[in-house]
């Protein structure tokens, strides 16, 4: 790894941030991709403590390669703040934040990069499925009343693109890139959300601060979408969902009527979709999740969830936690 002091030169002053946890795979396809590319930017691979060997596997193939261990799970949060912090103390001009399971073709980056030196902006591409690359997964999100829950924009009602720039109210963390007086300017993910909603409250505080939120619709992406919620991090994420939405919808607006809709359109989409499967033991742990995350929003609180939910989840998910 390179010196720690040492700034970045001309060439590598966009820094891509990829956090990984655990995914060691998909993280080694992502940064094969971006590297493939003969304008690459500087790589940075951020881990959160995983155990699956994947920064030695990074630095066996890419010799040099910048990473940086925080030696704990901090969450999308955490973990994409760190290497923001990395990217700006050495000099960086223009970051992404990219998750760990896309695929990024080439030529990309590069407009994403001119994109962000277009003044007070930030900008995402269109995200597309990473199995059905034709399929669209994210071209712009939508954050209007009453309600004020974010969520991504139907085809249909996509705002007309200027040229290849889409004006939207929310971006994807998938994939964010700004200059780094942006990223100064509005800071960075909210760690209180430590994972969902995150990307969504960041665009609020953009917006409110004078930024610009794009989409680039000549920019595209691969995404394999939720790679990360398996085994029990698939619990753990309807706790987050839940906990974190009824935070973001008071932080963007809403009232107490839109979080009591939110909880009980999740809850019956739940047991809806458990009943098709006949999976009533995974529903009913769904059910029990979704309670957990409104008492914890109740009480303010934020961050990791409890240690004691996390052992339950994964004990959960080492009995088969989905099956009926």
């Amino acid at each position: 790894m390179p010196d720690p002091a040492e700034p970045l030169d001309d060439r590598s002053r966009h820094v891509v941030v990829v956090l990984n946890w655990n995914g060691r795979a998909d993280t080694l396809v992502c940064v094969e991709s971006i590297l493939a590319d003969p304008d690459a930017p500087q790589v940075l691979v951020v881990d959160n403590g995983s155990t699956d060997g994947t920064l030695d596997e990074v630095t066996r193939r890419w010799p040099g390669l910048p990473t940086v261990q925080t030696g704990e799970n901090l969450g999308f949060a955490g973990g994409m703040n760190r290497g923001i912090a990395w990217a700006r103390a050495r000099g960086a001009a223009v970051i992404t934040v990219l998750n760990n399971d896309t695929v990024v073709p080439v030529g990309t980056m590069g407009v994403l990069r001119s994109a962000a030196r277009e003044g007070a902006c930030a900008v995402s591409p269109e995200v597309r499925y990473r199995d059905e690359p034709d399929r669209v997964w994210f071209a712009g999100g939508t954050l209007s009343p009453p309600d004020w829950f974010p969520h991504h924009t139907p085809a249909a009602r996509l705002a007309q693109a200027e040229g290849d720039t889409r004006t939207v109210d929310v971006l994807s963390g998938c994939c964010v890139t700004a200059s780094t007086e942006v990223w100064g300017a509005v800071g960075g993910f909210n760690e209180r959300y430590f994972l969902n909603f995150e990307d969504s409250e960041w665009s609020v505080r953009a917006a409110r601060a004078g930024v610009s939120l794009r989409v680039r619709t000549d920019a595209v992406i691969l995404h394999a979408v939720s790679a990360s919620f398996t085994g029990a991090a698939a619990s753990l994420g309807t706790y987050y969902y839940v906990r974190n939405g009824l935070d973001f919808n008071r932080a963007a607006g809403g009232d107490s009527r839109a979080r009591r809709r939110f909880v009980t359109r999740v809850a019956r989409d739940a047991v809806a979709r458990r009943r098709r499967e006949r999976a009533w033991r995974a529903g009913a742990r769904e059910l029990r999740m979704i309670a957990h995350g409104w008492a914890d929003y109740s009480r303010g609180r934020m961050g990791p969830a409890p240690a004691r939910l996390a052992r339950t989840t994964a004990r959960w998910a080492s009995a088969g936690a989905g099956s009926p």
